[in-house]
């Protein structure tokens, strides 16, 4: 039985370029329709915590204006500097751009490479749910202040995080930050140490931009402040790598299969 990892993917240049519109425009439909799909999580929040009154003065209809308009601007902007940038520093989308030139599905989605990300998102979220579980006994958190939405909300949000925040931190920042690495030490090629830096880095901006959503669950103490960005430097770091190997497709899957894990099966939050 062969256990090594599938061989990393290679990225094809000129068909990235090629194909550059077309992959921006599915992405940002994947985007706007994944920030839309994150409205019950976020309306399950606010009716669980004190911002239960916000939902008095926001219909459905407006959470999904609202959101689809943000995340049309927002998307269009990360979207296009990641497909731009990305290129330079051999990351990007590369299995969206392969379908895109014509391949059929069996040609660009190897069973391999999409069984280990599926180990590797499940492994990941047994993994942080058992290091909560040692933290627990040993440095809590404290009294939470409030429940975790259900598992149908939460099953959305898995979804809605494994596009826009692998859209945002990977696609866009991690492919800026590598090929800015880059250019600075004029290096010719994004060699491993620059795309781990990059990855390390953008692992902790994930960890930070995590910070206020704890805040609906526990008061932001130190204990907490740094299970949260720990937490996520571990996960993030692991998509990021993911990113770089197989493609952002992969480290959507794995980011919503480790969510899964994490907020529906087993919900540190209870």
């Amino acid at each position: 039985m062969n256990l090594s990892l599938p061989k990393p993917i290679i990225r094809n240049q000129e068909n990235q370029t090629k194909f550059r519109w077309k992959t921006f425009w599915c992405l940002l439909v994947m985007f706007v329709v994944a920030a839309i799909v994150n409205i019950p999580h976020s309306r399950a929040v606010k009716e669980l915590t004190s911002k239960a009154n916000e939902l008095e003065n926001s219909s459905m209809l407006q959470s999904i204006v609202s959101n689809g308009i943000t995340a049309l601007i927002l998307g269009s902007i990360l979207i296009w500097i990641g497909l731009w940038i990305s290129s330079k520093a051999n990351l990007g989308a590369p299995l969206i751009v392969e379908k895109l030139s014509g391949k059929t599905f069996s040609q660009v989605f190897n069973k391999k490479i999409i069984t280990t990300s599926i180990l590797c998102g499940i492994i990941l979220g047994i993994v942080i749910l058992v290091l909560l579980k040692i933290q627990e006994l040993i440095i809590p958190m404290g009294v939470p202040k409030a429940k975790h939405p259900s598992a149908i909300p939460s099953l959305f949000a898995s979804f809605s995080a494994g596009i826009t925040e692998e859209i945002i931190f990977r696609l866009g920042i991690m492919s800026l930050i590598v090929t800015a690495i880059k250019y600075i030490i004029k290096a010719k090629t994004a060699f491993n140490g620059i795309v781990w830096t990059g990855n390390i880095i953008t692992a902790f901006l994930f960890g930070l931009i995590h910070i206020p959503m704890s805040s609906n669950y526990f008061d932001q103490t130190p204990i907490v402040i740094g299970t949260i960005i720990l937490g996520n430097v571990i996960t993030g770091t692991t998509f990021g790598w993911i990113f770089w190997r197989y493609g952002l497709v992969m480290a959507m899957l794995v980011h919503f299969i480790s969510d899964i894990v994490l907020h529906v099966i087993g919900s540190p939050f209870g």
